[in-house]
């Protein structure tokens, strides 16, 4: 199930004040259940209307009436606005000398301009594209295989650090990059993992592989090695997977054998193959969507986890793991599952997601549209 990630933020004042600030005020005791925003004193439910601009919020403004926050009204939370928490995804690519081959044959280009599409340069038009339309969702890095003068040499590290900001530095490398050496796949997947260990944000975590072919430089292997190290491959994957990396992998011409079981055992259960420029760059799109999550996380946590309220586009979710909203690691985070992450994936940032944490021991607030 598709998911994609949010942050939701709030006005200074207004963490740990608004819900019962709606209320009038809150000893968290069940004596305000009677009132109404609109009327004060009245003996029916809590009334809140979504479009409110309420006080102190970092609220998208309306017409409806708010009530100020006081000391006492602090257990809970509103916000309307909500900014993408990205993931972090490591480009692994493989530069070896094949990638100078055409992306829909097993023949070298030899520099011709027409006719034939070497794969290296359609790999750089689809990353550099990729970045540019994921910029803010996605924080990206780049380990490039081999390395140097060893046609079978990864070194440690990468070439481009994962972060906000590593766009144009991605650029630059690989469009200063040159195919040579061989597929040396698992000892830069190895490379991927222990950096990636050394990442500290909270985001989610990826490394995606794009190669044009079976892996080699197998154990004792030295330049120009041809011995096959498809095994070696599939455990380093299974070892990135089981340290919280899964590995999406990207087959690029038509010889590209082992990579669904590659992608099987990184835990994204196929490859994608491309044969042309397009297919290249449909992949990378496909991965960069299928890497977000529709997890929404609170600068506070709620003062009753069985108290809260989660709205799509003024609508209830109920509580649901697998059709409805969850919490995630802890409970300031909730995760949307199924069709309502659906509805924020496809809905081009027009979604309207609103979670409100009730006072403890106060029943939920009736919701008006």
């Amino acid at each position: 199930m598709r998911k994609l990630t949010f942050v939701l933020t709030f006005s200074g004042a207004a963490v740990g004040a608004l819900m019962c600030g709606l209320f009038g005020a809150c000893n968290s005791t069940p004596d305000h259940v009677g009132q109404s925003v609109q009327g004060g004193g009245g003996t029916g439910p809590v009334v809140i209307n979504l479009d409110a601009s309420q006080p102190g919020t970092a609220g998208n403004g309306g017409s409806g009436t708010g009530v100020t926050p006081t000391e006492d009204a602090n257990c809970g939370n509103i916000t309307k606005d909500t900014s993408r928490l990205p993931a972090d995804i490591l480009l692994v690519l493989d530069r070896s000398g094949s990638m100078d081959y055409s992306t829909a044959a097993d023949s070298n280009c030899n520099g011709r301009t027409t006719g034939c599409t070497a794969r290296w340069p359609a790999l750089t038009s689809a990353v550099n594209s990729t970045l540019t339309a994921t910029a803010g969702s996605i924080n990206w890095g780049l380990k490039l295989f081999s390395t140097s003068g060893n046609a079978c040499e990864v070194s440690g590290g990468v070439e481009v650090d994962v972060s906000a900001t590593s766009v144009a530095a991605i650029e630059a490398k690989i469009g200063s990059t040159t195919p040579g050496g061989d597929t040396p796949t698992a000892q830069a997947i190895d490379a991927a993992v222990a950096y990636l260990k050394t990442v500290q944000d909270t985001n989610s975590k990826y490394i995606l592989l794009a190669t044009d072919g079976e892996p080699n430089c197998g154990s004792g292997s030295s330049r120009g090695s041809t011995t096959s190290n498809v095994p070696g491959t599939e455990n380093s994957i299974t070892a990135a997977k089981n340290a919280g990396f899964p590995v999406y992998v990207i087959g690029i011409g038509p010889s590209v054998g082992n990579l669904d079981n590659f992608a099987l055992k990184g835990g994204t259960n196929k490859s994608f193959p491309a044969t042309s420029a397009q297919a290249l760059t449909d992949a990378f799109a496909s991965i960069s969507k299928s890497v977000a999550t529709c997890t929404f996380t609170s600068t506070s946590p709620p003062s009753d986890p069985s108290n809260v309220a989660v709205y799509l586009n003024k609508n209830l979710v109920n509580q649901d793991p697998a059709n409805g909203w969850s919490f995630g690691a802890n409970n300031q985070t909730i995760v949307l599952n199924g069709t309502s992450c659906d509805t924020i994936m496809s809905s081009s940032g027009t979604a309207s997601v609103q979670i409100l944490f009730g006072c403890a021991g106060i029943s939920p607030p009736v919701i008006i549209q």
